[in-house]
């Protein structure tokens, strides 16, 4: 690992204290931001559920193609330090194909570092995935980052595994935020982490990356959450860095609607023109079913 990654982790982290933050599922399907994780882990006392949409045009070997992607994510804290989800893509250019994703994430300490350290009261947590993309090559998957290819048909797997840090930069922790007050000023959390991801395409071959990510959350009244991230680019995979920016906003205790702009692609690489897209959370209580 080259020697610049671990001091651009610490130094997007450096403050004092901890991070206490919103545990809602990412489009990509763990707690996190739009494509990118957290290190926060869902909580165990509810089921949470997403549903959204967004649209983009790709350039395949024929003519562009407008693809239409819903998404649906279902996820639940298994441990106070554990989560596990699921997450379900719909895409269609004109025929469908399906894209599923399983994947968990685990904390390692809150205080895993001493108060003081660089990075002392920095919650860090682990997490990995598997997907696979059913006919995800003739949807356009590989047109969008390995140009020239175009092959058509063939399915597209992914193992995805990161290690992510979260800490609140500011202001300096005194105690758990207190959600639902206005007179608490704003609240900013930096997330840092290195990720890897190997696709695997039927028609294509398989490749790898290993790339660092930051993230930043901004809470403002009434608990807005203005989120932006940014994964480094590799070359071999995609023709862009990740680069994404939403609002999120939660309506009572149980519903949360968010809006933004990414430019990751199904799987989670940039390799589209960035566009909107729209998303609802809920979330329900386990004592509902007990």
């Amino acid at each position: 690992m080259k020697l610049w990654l671990p001091v651009l982790l610490s130094a997007a982290l450096l403050a004092v204290g901890a991070a206490s933050a919103s545990a809602v599922p990412s489009l990509a399907g763990p707690t996190g931001l739009v494509m990118l994780p957290t290190a926060e882990i869902a909580p165990t006392t509810e089921w949470q559920v997403t549903v959204g949409h967004r649209s983009f045009d790709v350039n395949t070997m024929y003519e562009p193609a407008d693809v239409s992607v819903w998404a649906l994510s279902l996820m639940k804290g298994v441990a106070d330090d554990a989560e596990l989800w699921v997450a379900y893509q719909r895409v269609t250019d004109g025929s469908d194909s399906d894209l599923w994703e399983y994947g968990g994430k685990y904390q390692l300490s809150e205080n895993l570092f001493p108060r003081m350290a660089l990075l002392g009261g920095a919650k860090i947590s682990v997490g990995a995935s598997l997907g696979r993309w059913a006919n995800g090559v003739g949807m356009g998957a590989f047109s969008m980052y390995e140009e020239g290819e175009g092959a058509v048909g063939g399915d597209v797997e992914t193992l995805r595994a990161y290690i992510v840090a979260s800490k609140q930069i500011l202001p300096e922790y005194t105690g758990e935020w207190v959600w639902g007050t206005d007179d608490v000023g704003t609240r900013i959390i930096g997330t840092a982490g290195l990720m890897y991801l190997r696709v695997d395409a039927e028609e294509v071959g398989a490749d790898s990356m290993i790339r660092p990510f930051l993230g930043l959350q901004v809470f403002g009244s009434r608990n807005l959450e203005m989120l932006a991230e940014y994964r480094f680019k590799d070359s071999d995979l995609e023709s862009d860095s990740v680069f994404s920016v939403a609002v999120r906003k939660p309506f009572g205790s149980s519903t949360t609607f968010e809006a933004g702009l990414t430019n990751g692609d199904p799987i989670g690489l940039g390799n589209i023109d960035a566009t909107l897209y729209l998303r609802f959370a809920y979330s329900w209580p386990t004592e509902a079913y007990q």
